[in-house]
């Protein structure tokens, strides 16, 4: 005997929630079409949930250096909407204001989902270049805090992975040159030896390996850079088309000089590690280019790579 369908059969939505939700806009150049959804403002009876996005740093790809500046422009419009969906309700949404230069709130739209949360989190994943699944996410984090990661190697740097994506979108056929661990997005582990050799990309005109200089970390990122500077002294000691077809560099992403959130010892010191570091490289015949963004590193290597 065949069941019957009943009513009961069918899940019920009686735990579901209405809201009324927008999209948050940012518009990098004033008039421009072109505009990335970086949030989800999502309002309910019992109360409002704002998702942002989560993979902010793939801004860098597209804007370079100017990336931090529109990652601080929306984290404020974050905070202020907030404040005022506290205050005002939907209707900070229905007549925003947002408070910054180039934040859009977009049209207000009905929806029904789990939770305001859930809600925001599929409209995110939808709408937002900017925005990773919650598992994704969560694989990375695991990944990055792992035991075997070794801070005194580098790892948990992103920039090498960064300049990956940027150089291969824009010419095929370099992502052979970039190591194995680059390639497959793999961390250092502690188990690497302290005298073996990494090198982040081994073209046909450049040898680089790259680094970031950090603020916070300042110590211990020079002491990266040293190991790194070795590394790559050791291979192109061993390098038999050096120096007629091959050049070899320390490439470093330094802080921005002109960033408002360092003090004036902190770019001192920021000075005076980089000078240390290229007398170093000087010393080795090596040399260590500092500059301020992906793009600009990306687009280095490209220029190598094309003599």
């Amino acid at each position: 005997m065949e069941p019957k369908l009943t009513i009961a059969a069918f899940p019920s939505f009686q735990s579901g929630v209405r809201a009324r939700w927008a999209p948050l806009m940012l518009e990098p150049i004033a008039g421009a079409f072109d505009r990335l959804v970086f949030g989800v403002a999502v309002v309910g009876e019992k109360g409002f949930h704002i998702e942002i996005a989560n993979a902010l740093e793939r801004l860098a790809c597209f804007y370079g250096a100017d990336a931090v500046g529109l990652t601080r422009a929306i984290e404020f419009a974050a905070e202020n909407l907030k404040s005022d969906l506290a205050s005002r309700g939907l209707a900070a949404l229905s007549e925003p204001s947002p408070g910054v230069s180039g934040i859009i709130v977009g049209e207000c739209r009905d929806a029904e989902g789990a939770s305001l949360e859930d809600i925001g989190k599929n409209w995110m994943l939808s709408l937002s270049s900017l925005y990773r699944r919650t598992l994704d996410l969560k694989r990375e984090e695991i990944q990055e805090s792992a035991p075997q990661i070794d801070v005194r190697a580098g790892s948990g740097d992103r920039l090498p992975f960064l300049i990956l994506a940027y150089v291969t979108t824009r010419r095929d056929g370099l992502e052979p040159f970039f190591s194995a661990e680059i390639r497959d997005r793999r961390v250092r582990r502690s188990t690497r030896k302290i005298h073996e050799v990494q090198i982040d990309f081994s073209g046909s005109r450049v040898v680089a390996n790259f680094s970031t200089l950090r603020v916070s970390q300042l110590s211990n990122s020079v002491g990266v850079i040293k190991q790194r500077l070795w590394e790559l002294k050791v291979a192109r000691d061993r390098d038999p088309a050096w120096p007629i077809r091959r050049k070899h560099e320390m490439i470093v992403q330094r802080p921005d000089a002109n960033d408002p959130q360092f003090s004036l010892r902190q770019r001192d010191s920021v000075h005076e590690a980089l000078s240390s570091l290229e007398s170093q490289a000087d010393q080795e015949e090596l040399r260590l280019r500092a500059l301020g963004s992906v793009a600009e590193i990306g687009d280095h290597v490209l220029a190598l790579e094309a003599a």
